[in-house]
């Protein structure tokens, strides 16, 4: 059975003077997940990468969100992403961008004594900080997983904002990453002073540091969070025209709303952290922060988890991922790359249509995985199919 996508009579219209494309002109992976050697030669549109489970469709898109990103969406551990038996892997890609394309690079190498896994990336062959490479090649990634993120847990909410904080906030960056490592720290202490050892002194400078960045985290996702409700609201309008109402809230644990200034948010933060210091040591970890917020989803004013059907939750799914799309594209003033990894199965005819519809009508570049072939192209003028087996790809003639 082929994936259809129906015509689609309203959509959204593009913009007056379409944002130039970002696009990946060519995709080199060695010894990377199953691939010992590929290259690949994307086009500007779409992209159908077809192929069985577990062939490596997915380790494509994972390569290139992995050189966005800097590091792999799909695990914590880079040695995951190197081959079997292998000490040593390499994902690179050209990225054709105003003012001028680049060449992103991410060099893996396991170090046989320790087993410890590096890497080592890189902007046109030069040795570069990791934090150099976001923002480049502006990417949304949308997996199978992601059409929970409404009903899930608050994991994926959380993820969702920083996926996008980390291409377009570098300040925001740098908190999220102090803030994760302070975090780490804050919470063994508190585990030693559970158990009775540890440095109950050491608690109050760490309780300082942790308000500071998560200060910035929140404000910097809260702000997020209400630059994307509109975007929103109208991307589900465009997928289906229906009259339902949604709205995102950013929801902290520890207060009812974020105050828009980072001083203000700091002093709420540390207050609570202080006040509920008693309580994190008899529990052994941090009981307020950004690592603990979440993000609401509201339908025609009413909690979308617990009534929304699941028709809706997708839609507002698809809708908050067509809203990053937006963001994305108005803050680097590029179309981003859009990588839907065999998600187009996992929606009706009507939804796929009108996805696809969208992002042709934005002149994205595409790379759609499917096991089964895409017969129809919504409006995209610029196809090609690629067929994946076993870690070898090979174009398709059509």
């Amino acid at each position: 059975m082929s994936v259809d996508a129906p015509s689609v009579d309203v959509v959204a219209e593009p913009a007056a003077t379409p944002a130039p494309r970002c696009t990946i002109t060519r995709l080199r992976v060695h010894c990377f997940r199953n691939y010992a050697e590929a290259t690949v030669h994307f086009g500007p549109g779409l992209n159908v990468i077809h192929g069985q489970n577990a062939q490596g469709k997915t380790n494509l898109l994972e390569a290139i969100a992995t050189l966005a990103l800097t590091r792999s969406p799909r695990t914590t551990s880079s040695g995951d992403l190197l081959r079997w038996s292998e000490d040593a892997a390499l994902a690179e890609a050209d990225v054709s961008r105003p003012p001028a394309g680049v060449t992103l690079s991410v060099r893996f190498q396991r170090d046989p004594s320790t087993a410890r896994v590096s890497r080592v990336t890189a902007v046109d062959a030069k040795p570069r900080p990791a934090r150099a490479m976001l923002g480049v090649c502006p990417v949304v990634l949308f997996w199978p997983e992601d059409l929970a993120l409404v009903r899930g847990g608050p994991d994926g909410r959380r993820r969702f904002l920083d996926v996008i904080l980390a291409q377009t906030d570098q300040q925001a960056v740098a908190h999220m990453s102090r803030y994760r490592r302070v975090l780490e720290q804050r919470n063994a202490l508190l585990h030693q002073l559970r158990v009775g050892g540890g440095a109950p002194d050491s608690l109050n400078s760490f309780t300082t540091e942790l308000a500071h960045h998560g200060a910035w985290l929140s404000v910097a996702r809260s702000r997020l969070v209400d630059a994307l409700a509109p975007l929103a609201a109208q991307s589900l309008h465009d997928l289906s025209g229906q009259r339902e109402r949604i709205t995102l809230r950013y929801a902290p644990v520890h207060v009812d709303s974020i105050p828009d200034s980072v001083d203000a948010a700091e002093r709420v933060l540390l207050d609570t952290l202080r006040e509920r210091g008693t309580e994190e040591v008899a529990r052994g970890m941090t009981l307020a922060g950004p690592h603990r917020d979440d993000v609401a989803f509201d339908l025609d004013g009413r909690a979308a988890r617990g009534t929304a059907s699941q028709g809706q939750q997708r839609s507002i799914v698809l809708a908050c991922k067509l809203a990053e799309v937006r963001y994305l594209q108005d803050r680097a003033g590029v179309a981003p790359v859009i990588l839907l990894d065999d998600v187009l199965s996992e929606l009706d005819p009507e939804r796929r249509g009108r996805l696809l519809a969208l992002l042709a009508a934005g002149a994205h570049q595409v790379l759609v995985t499917t096991t089964e072939p895409l017969t129809e192209v919504a409006g995209f003028k610029e196809v090609l199919h690629f067929t994946v087996h076993g870690g070898v790809v090979t174009q398709d003639e059509r």
